[in-house]
């Protein structure tokens, strides 16, 4: 993110995954079960989507509170128990993953202003706490706890609910957005709001379809969600699912359009000039990444480049003849591209080793004053276990 930002935007309902890992004595026998697992109920539900026919058998399975799934689940666990107790070695097992689950993890930090966020998990807690800091020496202090907003520390819902939490005192703001699952937030730099991906509710749509028709929607802080304008995705295809991404000035906002895995599309928005969302990719079959700094717009994409490539273009530039390759494809994989304070930052994977490179230049992408800095290798390897 760009400029000062002062909050930070967080889901209050997360996917909790559990760390625990079942136990079982390793003096078990190695007999195989005779137990059979449980009968299924067949109950189809026919539906008709884009013209073909489907029919769900297990329908009925997808809701959780019914008095039938939960004896279903339980009477699948116990069958589960029989298949897997019997098993050796599950003690030691058990204890290894318990000393490598107990090791922690921390994140590098991502900056907003004068503020550094990073997660932090300690030993076996369930979920990676938020942390913040203010300047470099600064005190580290707790900004949100996933493992309280559960008894458990692992329930929660994919269909999130967006709240603001103000960075500097810690305190929760009105504002609430429901259905804002894997939500993709730009901040405005003046912090008065922020666009953002949301998905309808029932009834706004066809039944069935509450999981797609993800848009994007701008939310001025401290009014109504449910007035908040629609900036993208009226009329598209369903499953499409747009991220936004706002320049250093504030006057781009780049959408860019998933469109399965492996096609993507950019879409710009000239936020002063008020124009609508124009189409910057031509709609072939690449991935297409990218951002906007001091009016020029980098993407990344494997356009007839398996191993990717970069180029610049003008911001509302929407011809591709204007594009222009920064970077050709090598030998070694580009596997991310970024602009940050004028410097072009790279990171290629070859040869089992990834290689970072800076271009620093008068203007990003010029070769005038182009400076190579030396190539940094961090090795990795594969793990067999």
């Amino acid at each position: 993110m760009w400029g000062g930002l002062r909050l930070f935007s967080v889901f209050a309902s997360f996917l909790l995954l559990p760390a625990a890992v079942y136990s079982a004595d390793d003096s078990a026998s190695s007999g195989k079960s005779t137990a059979s697992p449980p009968v299924t109920a067949v109950k189809p539900i026919e539906e008709t989507l884009h013209g073909t026919k489907i029919v769900d058998n297990y329908r009925w399975l997808e809701d959780g509170k019914t008095p039938e799934t939960q004896k279903w689940v339980e009477e699948e666990m116990a069958y589960t128990r029989t298949v897997l107790d019997p098993l050796p070695g599950r003690a030691s097992i058990h204890k290894r993953l318990t000393e490598l689950l107990s090791i922690g993890s921390i994140t590098p930090p991502q900056i907003g202003g004068k503020y550094y966020f990073y997660t932090r998990r300690e030993g076996m807690q369930n979920q990676p706490v938020l942390y913040v800091r203010e300047g470099g020496d600064g005190k580290d202090r707790v900004l949100v706890d996933a493992n309280a907003l559960a008894a458990d520390g692992t329930s929660g819902s994919e269909m999130s609910t967006l709240h603001i939490v103000e960075t500097k005192t810690g305190n929760l703001l009105p504002d609430t957005i429901e259905r804002t699952r894997a939500a993709s937030i730009a901040w405005k730099h003046d912090n008065s709001g922020f666009y953002y991906t949301r998905y309808p509710k029932k009834g706004d749509v066809a039944e069935g379809q509450e999981m797609y028709n993800r848009h994007v929607f701008y939310h001025e802080l401290g009014s109504d969600p449910a007035e908040d304008p629609l900036i993208f995705g009226e009329g598209r295809d369903a499953e499409d699912w747009p991220n936004v991404n706002l320049s250093n000035d504030g006057r781009w906002l780049l959408i860019s359009v998933e469109q399965g895995w492996t096609k993507s599309e950019l879409f710009l928005m000239d936020l002063k000039a008020g124009t609508p969302a124009t189409r910057v990719t031509t709609g072939k079959n690449f991935l297409y990444g990218g951002s906007v700094y001091n009016g020029r717009l980098f993407i990344t994409t494997n356009e007839d480049a398996p191993r990717y490539r970069v180029f610049v273009v003008d911001a509302g530039n929407y011809e591709r003849a204007g594009w222009k390759e920064l970077i050709p494809q090598t030998d070694a994989v580009l596997q991310g591209a970024a602009v940050w304070g004028g410097k072009l930052f790279t990171h290629r994977c070859g040869t089992g080793c990834h290689r970072h490179r800076v271009r620093v230049g008068r203007q990003v992408g010029s070769r005038r004053g182009l400076l190579r800095l030396p190539v940094v290798y961090v090795c990795s390897r594969d793990l067999s276990l």
